[in-house]
């Protein structure tokens, strides 16, 4: 029985009313045991008891009586009570939304201190908390959400179902007259944190920066997805126009994560002068203990929910972690804790929940293609079938990472699950490498590795152990990082690369083959000098209806031109320049007393938070 206010009464009642009765008969039995002791025969006895029935008779209804007189009345009181205690929680949970959606503070964590010359036009990096969160910046387009929740395990819910589709945010409307045009109405009457005034000039201004490589402090996604960008311009102070050189298929993803910066304050960033037209505004900046966003009253779409948000920045993911299970800061955001033992407690906690973000990218095993024996594509297409990616994944990898084979997060226009199963077949990998002349040859593969976990020993012993059944010998070298980006930029590494990811990016499937450098083999043969174009390489030559289909997915065009998503990954399959071992995903925690809503990426909306 459960141990409540309520229980612990019904017992003491019970054991009360059974005292009463008991005592009443003890007294009629006292009396008769005292006229016996008088006696000295059976008459006497007989004629007491006979006295004395009639009195325990009485007792009894006496004390029945008083017992349905109190259960009554102790009913009647227990009711009372239970509707004060209802009428107080209806109270306190409407004083609590009340609270909700007229401020408060919500506390979350991080732990690095911005890096100014990426904000706001560079998404890599530290800045996930402020650059993706809606809440400093504003964008032309918004991916369309909420996103589906499903159950994953314990407290944690998996984010599903993403809406693709750009729906607005600085710009209110938007056409396409022709496959390389875009032009967009752009609100009025949109205030900069400065004062100033918002006009599509500051799209256009916006735009032209991410032309310069240097953006950002270079190395901006949003320059690479800026590539085609022919000119942007603003014919009047509503219409800004992107016009692109060649058909451009990610186009909306552009639009939905570059922030429209302060034309007039962008060179003051790195002096930690951060200027947008979000819901908050950046203040209180200290390296020592964080930053504060601060409800902007001038917002367009009305004041935010929260009067502040308050960023403290700590040593390390553990130390964030330790802050979040006591309840110093609400939740956290841009680095996932990372740390098994905290993860598990969250899990469990009954004070928090969890949210395991669409994903971030994808673990890659590649090969060079122009090299003996990975020039044949059996070799390549044997050796993957020798990775155990279910075993890997569960053993070696984080907690809410998929194993599977394809360069498409769940949800994608291109994802296939059929053909996205991991598989792991050695006798298959047997035939294929005996095909390309490596099984009992005396031959010797040489993987060049990151020393992580995940990649050694995880991947590189279990591949050097199954190829050594088939007779084939697997020397591994592990690289520091730089060395590794070295090899890899410049597709200068031996036989394989283990280590390292690759962008399995929600959306359009255009933004993964556009940064899916081993995809394309841009990285799977020797770069040299540039002279040699990517069609002319040894090992990549032989691929061109490949290197075809490449070029139609980032353009956009590859429906019209192919017909099906699944070409694609047969295609992708069967090339196997690379292949993903499994898909990486981050997790997130909130303390139940926060609510906040993601878009189809992952980001948070910020100005929909109640605490």
């Amino acid at each position: 029985m459960e141990r409540n206010y309520w229980s612990r009464m019904k017992r003491q009642r019970l054991s009360r009313r059974s005292l009463l009765s008991a005592s009443a008969r003890a007294g009629v039995g006292a009396a008769g045991l005292a006229l016996v002791g008088c006696g000295d025969d059976d008459d006497d006895d007989q004629q007491a008891a006979a006295q004395a029935q009639p009195q325990q008779q009485q007792a009894d209804q006496q004390a029945m009586q008083q017992q349905q007189q109190e259960q009554s009345a102790a009913e009647a009181q227990a009711e009372q009570q239970a509707q004060q205690q209802a009428a107080a929680q209806q109270q306190a949970q409407a004083q609590q939304q009340a609270v909700a959606s007229s401020g408060g503070v919500w506390k979350r964590g991080n732990t690095s201190t911005p890096n100014f010359v990426r904000i706001p036009l560079n998404t890599a990096g530290n800045n996930t908390a402020i650059n993706q969160n809606g809440g400093l910046f504003n964008r032309l387009t918004r991916w369309s959400g909420p996103v589906g929740l499903q159950d994953d395990i314990g407290n944690m819910q998996r984010m599903v179902d993403p809406d693709f589709s750009p729906s607005p945010d600085l710009a209110t409307s938007w056409e396409q007259p022709d496959n390389v045009t875009y032009i967009f109405t752009v609100r009025d009457g949109v205030t900069y944190h400065s004062g100033r005034a918002f006009s599509a000039e500051d799209v256009a201004f916006t735009y032209e920066e991410l032309k310069n490589p240097e953006v950002g402090g270079g190395g901006s996604p949003l320059h690479l997805m800026s590539a085609n960008l022919e000119s942007a311009t603003a014919p009047d102070a509503t219409t800004a126009t992107l016009k692109f050189r060649q058909p451009t298929g990610y186009v909306y993803t552009l639009t939905s994560s570059t922030n429209i910066a302060d034309r007039e304050t962008l060179d003051q960033v790195t002096d930690g002068v951060l200027i947008g037209t979000g819901a908050y505004s950046f203040e209180n900046y200290d390296p020592n203990r964080g930053y504060d966003l601060v409800a902007f009253e001038d917002h367009w779409n009305g004041r935010p929910i929260i009067d502040r948000i308050e960023f403290s920045i700590f040593a390390d993911n553990l130390a964030m972690a330790a802050a979040l299970e006591t309840g110093d800061i609400h939740s956290h955001y841009g680095v996932p804790i990372g740390n098994p033992e905290a993860e598990a407690r969250l899990i469990e906690s009954p004070d928090h929940y969890g949210r395991i973000h669409i994903g971030a990218g994808g673990r890659v095993l590649r090969f060079r293609a122009d090299s003996p024996p990975f020039h044949d594509k059996r070799a390549r297409q044997g050796v993957l079938l020798l990775v155990d990616g279910v075993r890997i994944t569960e053993e070696f990898a984080g907690t809410f990472d998929v194993a599977g084979r394809l360069p498409w997060q769940p949800g994608s226009p291109a994802f296939d699950a059929e053909l996205d199963k991991p598989i792991y077949d050695p006798a298959t990998a047997r035939q294929l490498l005996d095909a390309a002349g490596l099984v009992d040859a005396d031959a010797t593969l040489r993987a060049d590795v990151l020393p992580e976990r995940v990649d050694a020993p995880a991947v590189a012993q279990l591949l050097q152990q199954e190829l050594l059944q088939l007779g084939v010998n697997m020397e591994v070298t592990n690289r520091e990082y730089t060395e590794m980006i070295t090899l890899q930029t410049t597709g200068t590494f031996d036989h394989m690369i283990i280590g390292f990811g690759n962008w399995v990016k929600p959306g359009d499937p255009s933004v993964t083959v556009l940064f899916a450098d081993a995809y394309d083999g841009r990285m799977n043969a020797p770069v040299g000098d540039g002279e040699t174009p990517l069609r002319d390489r040894a090992g990549v030559r032989e691929e061109l209806e490949w290197l075809d289909m490449i070029e139609a997915a980032k353009n956009g065009t590859f429906i019209e031109e192919y017909g099906d998503w699944r070409v694609f990954n047969e295609k992708y399959l069967d090339v196997a320049w690379s292949n993903v071992l499994f898909r990486q995903y981050a997790g997130s925690w909130n303390t139940n007393n926060v609510e906040v809503e993601f878009d189809s990426e992952g980001w948070v909306y910020v100005e929909s938070a109640t605490v």
